[in-house]
């Protein structure tokens, strides 16, 4: 029996007996969650934001410190250079002698000096209240990320524990689990698994007809985008997708409206979850922890997935039509240009 016909009996099969997939298992998640998960990113971009903002002060007292030492060694000098002049005055009063052209030049040299040591003195002095202030801030900023990472916590708890009665209340749909797993166990590459989900129309099994299938896309993770399509990879090999660096314990969100048609491992990629609309289907690679079961109906903003506690985490997007990979960033733009 060839590999088409065992699929298709599968539909057939799953369908004579009466699942529904449209079952209460296959709704979205509340809009509860979808408020936790977003407070949670904003929560994160902040921190991000403190963070950036305390590396940023870090630098400046580094730029500043390296100055302060200078301006002590010309203080110095400027010590030493007024001794001499003093020693040198007083010889010429000792030596008693005639020509007070010497005693002029050197009321001028001192002149001088008081008034840059006067100027150096002033920039020293501008200089600590300065790098006091850098102190008193990254104090207070150290202080606000605390207090927000705090708050950041108790939330992804109550992510969990609202994530385990959303896990409760779902059913497993018997049909997306058998018809995928089968396609998955099958499929010898990420290129192949995706042909078969469209060749045997299981998207369209597996798809809620309430979907619309326009499409628009959100970031996925509160972080920045490293690499984007088109860029070139180690290799000078073409990269399909984007890849956003994350934080530790970042929360992930689905970035589009569909129904989950694979959530799992899968060969050599690791984690990945695939979200189907019908005519576009939206790749995520790299989650390390996934929510999201195939046959789960998502919106954008539900909670999906969550990293571990390390920073430098990177979750990519690949977006793809008929097999074709498209870029991402043209409906993030869009969505983004239509708020």
């Amino acid at each position: 029996m060839s590999r088409r016909l065992r699929v298709n009996v599968l539909l057939f099969s799953a369908i004579l007996s009466g699942f529904s997939v449209e079952s209460e298992g296959s709704m979205a998640q509340p809009p509860k969650m979808r408020e936790l998960c977003q407070k949670a990113q904003n929560l994160e971009k902040k921190n991000q934001r403190l963070r950036s903002e305390i590396d940023t002060i870090n630098q400046k007292e580094k730029v500043s410190s390296p100055s302060i030492r200078n301006i002590y060694e010309i203080i110095t000098r400027c010590f030493v250079i007024l001794f001499d002049i003093q020693r040198f005055s007083n010889l010429l009063v000792l030596s008693q002698v005639d020509n007070k052209n010497d005693f002029v030049r050197c009321s001028i040299v001192i002149k001088n000096f008081a008034a840059y040591f006067k100027s150096v003195s002033a920039k020293l002095e501008k200089n600590g209240r300065e790098t006091l202030k850098l102190k008193k801030s990254k104090q207070e900023k150290i202080l606000e990320l605390k207090t927000e990472t705090a708050e950041y916590e108790k939330l992804l708890e109550q992510i969990e524990d609202n994530a385990e009665e959303c896990a409760k209340m779902r059913e497993e749909n018997i049909i997306q689990n058998d018809v995928v797993c089968h396609l998955a166990t099958k499929s010898e590459s990420l290129e192949e698994l995706d042909a078969e989900l469209e060749a045997e129309n299981a998207v369209g099994v597996l798809k809620n007809t309430q979907i619309a299938t326009e499409l628009t896309l959100a970031y996925p993770v509160v972080g920045k985008a490293i690499t984007e399509f088109g860029d070139k990879g180690e290799n000078n090999e073409m990269i399909y997708c984007i890849s956003f660096e994350t934080n530790a314990n970042a929360v992930v969100t689905s970035p589009a409206k569909g129904v989950v048609v694979f959530s799992g491992q899968f060969l050599n990629y690791g984690n990945i979850l695939i979200i189907s609309n019908g005519e576009y289907r939206v790749f995520l690679y790299g989650v390390d922890v996934l929510f999201s079961s195939t046959g789960d109906m998502v919106e954008i903003g539900d909670y999906i997935g969550k990293m571990k506690g390390e920073d430098g985490h990177v979750v990519k997007m690949e977006l793809k039509k008929s097999g074709e990979p498209l870029n991402p960033r043209h409906w993030i733009q869009k969505t983004m240009e239509g708020k």
